[in-house]
């Protein structure tokens, strides 16, 4: 399926549907359904067309890529497929949204997020309000030439999302229908499962830390045993009594008893669930009107207990000739989605984190309630199993050390957690072509995102019962408004084709919250807020927020061989003080084509050659809050954007006696400026023998002014400010190739791979400092991490030794942790290169397809990893990585791990120990699919396609459990660790299409 584009928003080409060629294929060549770099598009300029070379950098994706995608999310599904961009998860909980970083870090606290336009207007609602089916193309905008006109918008990329339209007299009628099984994609860590097993370990912990406070071995040994379960593990899962669980002549389970019961966490938490998604379109097409209507259901259950992701979907796009030169067009978006999530709320470290407590609750310790025998507690009421919550007051009267009065699997089946939205998308335009060379474009774009959220916390166990159960309920409501009027000139004079626009636009944005919660449920399960009798909370806002730009572009090429672009926009935004409002961003490139040229005309190996160079600035106003901030009235949604970091925030707070205090939770800075983003890009694109193409480009990313939200001095109330610091920049190549290696007529094999390889570096700092884990410092890459540097262990007693430096300088081992010292470390978290390389093959009706995506050389903290491995006397009824099997005891002194006890807290404390390389390779999908040929279908149906279809189906990292495509860079937080998040779904379906 190819692509046309025309002149909408800001004189940017937005992609709508139709047909192209590109320069280095002939007229009535046909261009392979893959994804490429544009040559050469084809410029409508509301009924006039002129060839146009981009000389910039621009990645799109067709219909028919899309089709396979099983995300909730399409750009979800584009990971590895795009060069120049990184697309990883968020996590794997159906409906959120993905990561997605253009050529690098773009920001330290402003977003990183790129602007999405859909059908030529900036878009402000869930991307995954948009069915996959309904997408005509995906492209992703790069470099300054093809998305600078975007201003502020623009800085860290811009990826358009242009709707399917009626094909050309046609009536078309479209039925598809996945169905399968969503399940977990990556295996956990490399935990222990066994009651038996971890029994003996924590006996092992109990013995070496006897040992290390003087006792001999055979004192430790019984001391170890006799006090494991009830002073320390309280739960007994044998039939023999407390002190004889253990062998204390072997350190093995006594070979007498009988495990009573196991409740497996893992498995009654995370199940496989189903997928299913249907979708119907209709079109038609005639001299005056074209119509596509469709619709739409996705029930995309998690493989996480009460999750998942719900949608309905309703569409019509149509445009309608007037006359010859007027014609006017509305395209129209109806969502329902519902969204259960039980993890939400729930940070990566809180035992209400399913996966935290999956990982992290011994084996030992039951779902269910016991009885001496190990049978469960049955209520005489209900007929139903008893939950243990871990209490003295609980059916088996048992304090659990780790996480007591909770049971998050309980929790999950009793609470709600459930995100409602309805989202309205209209795009409507009328165009005018006058004068001949002229056309003026009317756009108005509106977007409705309405939520309703609910909170609710049972009353028999869990965080909220103490206080007779919690329920909040939240609503929100962000309008946006966008009016554009352009003008567009267009002139073929010989040899010369000029084309020049100006134009004008606005964006409005409100957003308003309310929040409520109240404890103390008169009746279990409803979630309604005068359900609650004590009134806890009760909060909300509204942000404005408008932007305002003029801008024009000109566009020059002669003889379809030298082009060049010209562009300049004005932007004001409401975010900065009225001194610093307005900036000034442009952009500039040109191309050779090569080819075209008489010495290379007809060359029969070198069908396309062209070089293109560009450079241009934008700015980002995208201010984020600081991680730490204190908004009571943001809590509920979380911090987000900051749409006033210009000025000193006040908070309203009621005393006890419910009087009024005025508390400044934020510092405004009135000097604010944009941060703008420079980007240089220089490439080439060659096709061979018209079967390979190769797109290699150089860039430079340069931010300066760099906004970051900046620690202030711990005497302040306040703890941090937006600031403009310095100066950052990315530097990096980008190559992309891919080759018909079989092309006949029955049989066609493709292969196609890109990399992005680039460096990161704060090129001008004020003064350093510390985040975290991270120091940032003029010289260093952003996000370089700053640890004590752990130097082995103590073979003699199993301490933990870090390096520290002398009075002289010299570097020398320390086992106090206190005194170690904190160096700078040659490793960050930016990846060195990144990617992905797959094939497809065809042979009559048959369609086989396989993508990959990878990273290589970053690093990341393994946060969840340095869990397992508890020291000190803190994490009792804590489970632990099979690596304790590594660390030192008395009988294992040349262990390469230091000892684990309840004595030494800092054993397994922070250090660079715990870095690790975040490489992987995941297959990302795969596919196989037949075509019935149109010989053998009944009269009426056009097509019929059969498939098997598959999401996430293999990774490989560094170490079992851990996925570093979860690992975030340039979020508010969590940068850089690996955390207890939802883990990725893997999605294998069966798939039919059916067209009419």
């Amino acid at each position: 399926m190819n692509v046309k584009l025309r002149v909408l928003s800001a004189g940017v080409l937005f992609f709508i549907g139709g047909q192209t060629l590109l320069a280095q294929k002939k007229a009535n060549d046909t261009i392979p359904e893959k994804t490429k770099e544009l040559e050469e598009v084809v410029v409508v300029a509301y009924g006039t067309q002129k060839k146009q070379s981009i000389t910039g950098s621009i990645t799109t994706i067709n219909a028919k890529q899309l089709q396979d995608a099983q995300a909730s999310n399409a750009v979800q599904s584009l990971t590895g497929k795009v060069g120049g961009v990184q697309i990883s998860a968020n996590s794997g909980q159906p409906g959120d949204p993905p990561q997605v970083r253009f050529r690098g870090l773009g920001s330290l606290s402003s977003s990183n997020n790129p602007l999405y336009v859909v059908d030529g207007v900036p878009f402000n609602g869930n991307i995954n309000a948009i069915s996959n089916q309904d997408i005509e193309t995906i492209s992703f905008l790069k470099d300054a030439s093809a998305n600078a006109l975007y201003g502020s918008r623009g800085a860290n990329g811009v990826v358009l999302i242009t709707t399917k339209k009626a094909k050309k007299g046609k009536f078309a009628v479209t039925f598809d229908t996945k169905f399968g099984v969503n399940s977990r994609a990556v295996k956990e860590y490399d935990i222990i499962r066994d009651p038996g097993e971890y029994y003996e370990v924590f006996y092992n912990r109990l013995l070496t830390d006897g040992v290390y406070n003087g006792m001999s071995m055979g004192a430790a040994a019984t001391n170890a045993a006799n006090t494991m379960i009830p002073d320390w593990l309280v739960y007994n899962s044998y039939n023999v009594a407390d002190n004889q669980i253990i062998d204390t002549s072997t350190g093995k389970i006594n070979p007498n008893a009988r495990l009573l019961y196991h409740d497996d966490w893992n498995k009654n938490l995370f199940k496989d669930r189903t997928r299913q998604e249907y979708n119907i379109n209709i079109s038609n097409s005639s001299d005056k009107n074209d119509t596509y209507l469709s619709f739409g259901y996705l029930n995309d259950e998690g493989y996480v207990i009460n999750s998942g992701f719900s949608r309905y979907t309703a569409r019509l796009n149509n445009e309608l000739r007037l006359t010859d030169n007027i014609k006017v067009g509305v395209n129209l978006n109806y969502a329902r989605t519902e969204q259960k999530a039980p993890i939400q709320q729930a940070s990566s470290s809180q035992y209400s984190n399913l996966f935290s407590w999956a990982r992290n609750i011994a084996p030992i310790y039951p779902i269910w309630a016991r009885n001496a025998n190990g049978s469960f507690m049955i209520d005489p009421l209900s007929g139903e199993r008893i939950f243990d919550f871990g209490t003295t007051a609980g059916p088996m009267g048992l304090p659990r050390p780790y996480g007591g009065t909770l049971n998050p699997y309980a929790t999950t089946l009793l609470d709600i957690q459930r995100n409602s939205e309805d989202n309205l998308s209209g795009r409507a335009y009328v165009s005018i072509n006058f004068l001949k060379d002229f056309n003026f474009t009317y756009n108005l774009g509106y977007d409705l995102l309405s939520g309703y959220y609910t909170s609710y916390a049972n009353t028999i166990g869990g965080d909220a019962a103490g206080y007779g159960g919690s329920l909040t309920n939240a609503t929100s409501n962000d309008y946006t408004v966008t009016n554009q009027q352009l003008l567009n000139w267009n002139k073929t004079l010989g040899k010369h084709n000029i084309s020049a626009m100006v134009g004008h636009e606005t964006s409005d944005f409100t957003s308003k919250m309310l929040a409520g919660t109240k404890n103390n449920i008169a009746i279990p399960g409803l979630p309604v807020l005068n359900n609650g009798t004590k009134f806890a909370s009760l909060n909300g806002y509204n942000d404005l927020y408008r932007v305002e730009g003029f801008l024009s572009r000109i566009n020059y090429n002669y003889d379809n061989k030298y082009f060049i672009n010209a562009s300049f926009r004005r932007d004001g935004s409401s975010i900065f003080s009225p001194d610093n409002r307005w900036g000034n961003f442009f952009g500039f490139g040109g191309a050779w084509v090569v080819s075209n040229e008489s010495f290379l005309n007809g060359n029969k190996i070198v069908s396309n050659l062209k070089l293109k160079a560009s450079y241009g600035e934008q700015g980002n106003d995208n201010i984020l809050y600081p991680a730490h901030v204190n908004l009571s009235n943001r809590g509920y949604f979380g911090y987000g954007r900051n749409y006033h970091a210009d000025q000193t925030q006040y908070e309203v707070v009621p005393d006890a006696s419910g009087g009024i205090t005025i508390k400044e939770v934020y510092v405004g800075n009135p000097d604010l400026k944009w941060e703008v983003s420079k980007n240089f890009n220089a490439g080439i694109e060659l096709s061979l023998f018209n079967r390979i193409n190769i797109d290699a480009q150089y860039f430079e990313r340069s931010v300066t002014d760099m906004i970051y939200n900046v620690p202030l001095k711990p005497s302040n109330s306040v703890r941090y400010m937006s600031q403009n610091i310095g100066d950052m920049k990315n530097t990096g190549i980008e190559v992309s190739i891919d080759g018909d290696v079989i092309q006949t007529q029955d049989f066609k094999w493709n292969l196609f791979a890109n990399i992005t390889s680039y460096k990161n570096k704060i090129t001008m700092l004020p003064s350093s400092f510390v985040s975290g884990i991270f120091k940032f410092d003029e010289g260093l890459a952003a996000y370089t991490y700053y640890l004590r540097e752990f130097a082995g262990v103590d073979k003699s007693n199993g301490d933990a030794l870090w390096y520290m430096d002398d009075a002289n300088g010299n570097r020398v081992t320390t086992n106090d942790y206190t005194k170690a010292k904190l160096y700078v470390s040659d490793k960050t978290l930016n990846p060195k290169a990144y990617g992905g390389f797959g094939t497809s093959l065809s042979y009559k009706g048959i369609s086989l397809s396989a993508n990959f995506a990878f990273q290589f050389g970053g690093y990341m903290f393994d946060g969840v990893y340095q869990g397992l491995l508890p020291s000190g006397g803190d994490n009792i009824g804590q489970n632990y990585h099979k690596d304790v099997y590594q660390t030192w005891t008395p009988t294992n002194t040349d262990a390469q791990l230091p000892a684990l006890d309840l004595s030494r807290p800092n054993q397994m404390a922070a250090s660079d120990l715990f870095l690790i390389k975040s490489d992987y390779i995941s297959l990302q999908d795969a596919s196989i699919s037949y075509d019935f040929g149109k010989d053998v279908l009944p009269n009426g149906i056009t097509g019929l396609r059969f498939g098997v279809y598959g999401s996430n189906l293999a990774l490989w990292s560094k170490r079992k459990g851990m996925d570093p495509r979860l690992t975030r860079i340039g979020a508010t937080s969590g940068n850089g660790v690996s955390l207890n998040n939802y883990g990725v779904v893997r999605s294998i379906s069966l798939g039919l299409t059916v067209k009419f």
